[in-house]
């Protein structure tokens, strides 16, 4: 019993060292799934922390400093768990049901999260994120210990308005305002209705320890003004598990 209760001392000790790492390092907003179609166990609780990167492609090019993430999701029912994300740029909320249980597993889930994004390299460093994903996921399980989980997303982006004027002097004594354009991945110009796929390899080590890589693709549901589907984002994580199994 005393060594059961050090193993998991240590185990949480690990996880909230990591967790502290992760909420001093992280600089970027997230659209990760982080979990599988298997929800919690009723009663039960799964701990998971996830180190990622991402990046964007159409009118701008660019990418993101790597974001860490700790998660907890709690088995309140039998089908159904609930979820909660945070990372130092903020944090998000979920819900899953699971209809289908065996070898094959299928769940929907719903999440909404805010995010404070600071970003280098552009004439405004920060901005303010909202984003909403409904996953629709599903996992085939190979053996008790491989699987591929997979599954279709929706992505709502909304990057609100913030103060994007500053004033300098143009040399002569005379003070003016210059308005600049954000440049970095989540910026006006990429708010919108996105359409995704996730792809993860859930590896269970242990009982209560596995651990999964996975990427999420999502390309903008359609560009008005530029008459295309011309914006793309991506981002690839590994993600821990603890428990909950």
């Amino acid at each position: 019993m005393i060594v059961n209760m050090m193993k998991k001392f240590s185990a949480l000790s690990c996880l909230l060292l990591t967790l502290v790492v992760a909420l001093l390092t992280s600089a970027c907003a997230s659209v990760s799934t982080m979990q599988t179609p298997g929800v919690v166990p009723e009663g039960e609780v799964r701990w998971a922390i996830s180190s990622s990167a991402a990046g964007g492609e159409g009118d701008v090019h660019a990418s993101a400093d790597p974001n860490f993430e700790a998660s907890v999701r709690y088995g309140a029912a039998e089908n159904f768990d609930l979820g909660f994300k945070i990372n130092f740029a903020g944090a998000g909320v979920g819900l899953k049901y699971q209809f289908v249980r065996g070898d094959f597993d299928l769940a929907l889930g719903l999440e909404a999260a805010y995010q404070y994004v600071r970003t280098s390299g552009t004439d405004t460093p920060a901005s303010h994120v909202v984003v909403a994903q409904i996953p629709l996921l599903m996992e085939y399980h190979f053996n008790p210990y491989v699987g591929l989980a997979f599954g279709p997303k929706i992505l709502g982006l909304y990057n609100a308005e913030i103060d994007n004027k500053t004033t300098t002097d143009d040399g002569n004594g005379n003070e003016i305002t210059i308005e600049t354009n954000r440049s970095d991945i989540w910026g006006n110009e990429r708010s919108g209705l996105y359409v995704g796929l996730m792809i993860g390899l859930p590896l269970r080590l242990t009982e209560g320890i596995w651990f999964m890589p996975e990427i999420n693709v999502y390309a903008n549901a359609y560009d008005k003004a530029e008459d295309s589907f011309s914006n793309a984002l991506w981002q690839a994580s590994v993600s821990v598990f603890f428990g909950g199994l």
